[in-house]
């Protein structure tokens, strides 16, 4: 009995210390037959309890191995707590100038990761950021999910 209580507790220690967000994580999987629409903009809302410490705030994007596009056109907006708007666009590079993936793969599914803030200081309250993809057609095909971590800056 102790040694799988000792074994339980390894692991979950281990999938806990897998995951740097310590303010917010939410990775969003509802995408019906692996297309996000470009009508589909997902929403994360956080707060920030701490306005002495600074943030990380990293975009996360999963997808199919060998994905068919060199980069993606994202679309953020990021509602402070003020009120205040802030809007900004971005391509993600999903593979290299070599066409190496730039996620890290296991099998058929990659996980991205994309800092779009770095070290900021983010005010006390309550924050929105929403992200649209703003690709060329109605849909984005071959995603498994998108996201969003926030987690204070090492």
């Amino acid at each position: 009995m102790n040694i799988k209580t000792l074994l339980l507790v390894c692991v979950t220690s281990l999938l806990v210390s897998c995951n740097k967000a310590d303010v917010f994580s939410k990775l969003d999987k509802d995408f019906p037959h692996n297309r996000w629409e470009q009508t589909d903009a997902k929403t994360y809302e956080f707060t920030i309890s701490d306005d002495t410490k600074l943030y990380d705030l990293i975009f996360r994007f999963s997808y199919v191995f060998d994905y068919q596009f060199q980069s993606i056109p994202l679309d953020f907006t990021i509602t402070d707590p003020s009120g205040n708007v802030e809007k900004f666009s971005l391509n993600l590079q999903i593979k290299d100038s070599s066409g190496k993936e730039l996620g890290d793969c296991i099998g058929d599914l990659c996980d991205l990761h994309h800092t779009i803030k770095e070290k900021a200081k983010l005010t006390k309250g309550n924050y929105k950021l929403t992200v649209a993809n703003s690709f060329h057609g109605p849909y984005l095909p071959n995603v498994f999910g998108v996201g969003l971590d926030v987690s204070t800056a090492k």
